[in-house]
């Protein structure tokens, strides 16, 4: 699996999301914690980059080396983005709610897009054997 076919994917759904969070900014629908929005988006955005990296290096190998290396990512992941998370609401006092609810829409949308791209992938190395 080539991660610039996978980055360019992710980028074009970051812009859709980047797009959504826009017209709620400017329709008023977010009105408080729009930074806290944004990094957000950000953040789930860099977790997916994380995970793109570690699928297209974990493919080619075996089962419990793809294994291995897709947990470990995602454990690193889930490290880097609740540490990130307490840093930006415990110091700099970010929006909570809207910080949190923006991650986790595209958190779940970038997941999807990932489970897709793996699908994806074994059944055209299916079709292949």
């Amino acid at each position: 699996m080539n991660f610039t076919i996978f980055f360019k994917k992710g980028f074009y759904l970051f812009v859709i999301l980047a797009i959504f969070l826009t017209i709620f900014i400017l329709s008023g629908v977010v009105t408080h914690g729009k930074m806290a929005a944004w990094i957000g988006l950000i953040l789930g955005f860099l977790n997916f980059i994380g995970g793109a990296a570690a699928i297209s290096h974990a493919i080619p190998k075996s089962d419990s080396q793809f294994l291995t290396i897709f947990f470990g990512g995602m454990i690193i992941r889930f490290v880097f983005i609740f540490t990130t998370l307490f840093v930006l609401i415990k110091i700099f006092e970010l929006n909570k709610i809207t910080m949190i609810v923006v991650l986790f829409i595209s958190y779940v949308s970038f997941l999807v897009l990932e489970i897709w791209q793996v699908h994806q992938h074994a059944l055209a190395k299916g079709n292949d054997q």
